[in-house]
């Protein structure tokens, strides 16, 4: 016989056995998947079915040994007060030695002595901090602020981070990869990259449709650079259009004879102030878009 809880799996017939003794039913309790009944977020209640039996409503929904089923003994007052003349009646005695005989096994069994324990349910601290705790050995252990932000992952070490958001600005400083790192969301630096390699830098590659800016896309904002897979050129937005960047001429193998332009203009444009610009044709000026040459600058078609 339990001293004081059971736990149970679903159950067909829903009935949940009381295995230990208990005083009054009111102090009876029942949680499920570690939420108690009386929780104002749990959607069970139960019932006694007989002094032995509940029942749950609805008894659906149950994961693993998720009903437990357990004693929590009043102890606002004595169960049987005794009066200045009053009869002593050994059932009145042993009904308030149980009653303190139930609350001591309880509280040995829910509190955790302070040499170690095993946690059985959900630990809140309401806000409060841990503090003091060790650096972690196992891969379940707690690991403080301290130990995280001391860690260095070298070449051949994979850091696993499961789950992980950051809400708000999240401050990193002088942080070094000497592996692989992939963020799988945005990324803002506010300060200088360096990149000590003799590698690559990879950049956005996509469509003139999948130009930020573009319909769909996220926003263009000045300074953005991509290649562009239409016109097999990088590009750059400089805060009103996007233009090719690098400029050097291609060709077959190593040639850089030719220099390439597209032969459609689809997106209105403005000479930069007090250049001039060449374009081989012929063009189109789609229906709707302007090209403007301000005074005293030419623009080229040969």
């Amino acid at each position: 016989m339990a001293l004081y809880s059971d736990e149970y799996p679903y159950q067909s017939n829903n009935l949940y056995s009381i295995s230990f003794e208990y005083l009054d039913r009111a102090d009876v309790k029942v949680s499920v998947n570690g939420v108690d009944t009386t929780d104002p977020s749990s959607t069970y209640t139960f019932a006694f079915a007989n002094d032995t039996q509940i029942s749950l409503t609805p008894n659906s929904g149950i994961v693993g040994n998720g009903v437990r089923v357990y004693r929590e003994t009043n102890t606002d007052q004595l169960d049987v007060t005794f009066f200045p003349g009053s009869a002593i009646r050994a059932a009145d005695l042993n009904k308030n030695f149980e009653q303190n005989n139930f609350a001591t096994q309880e509280v040995k069994e829910r509190f955790l002595d302070r040499t170690g324990g095993e946690m059985e349910g959900i630990l809140d601290m309401g806000g409060y901090r841990i503090v003091n705790s060790a650096d972690p050995v196992d891969l379940t252990d707690l690991a403080t602020k301290g130990y995280v932000g001391s860690q260095t992952f070298g070449a051949g070490q994979t850091p696993n981070l499961n789950d992980v958001t950051f809400t708000g600005t999240t401050g990193v400083n002088n942080l070094t990869v000497a592996g692989t790192a992939t963020f799988s969301d945005d990324v803002t630096i506010n300060g200088n990259v360096t990149i000590n390699s003799t590698g690559f830098l990879k950049i956005p590659v996509g469509t003139d449709a999948q130009q930020p800016g573009q319909v769909d896309q996220p926003a263009a904002a000045t300074g953005q650079i991509r290649f562009n897979t239409d016109i097999t050129q990088f590009e750059g937005y400089n805060g009103s259009s996007w233009s090719s960047i690098g400029g050097g001429a291609t060709g077959g193998g190593a040639d850089t004879v030719f220099f390439e332009n597209s032969q459609t203009v689809t997106t209105n444009y403005t000479l930069t102030t007090n250049k001039n610009a060449v374009t081989a044709g012929p063009i189109t000026i789609n229906s709707g878009v302007t090209v403007t040459v301000p005074s005293g600058q030419s623009w080229v078609i040969v």
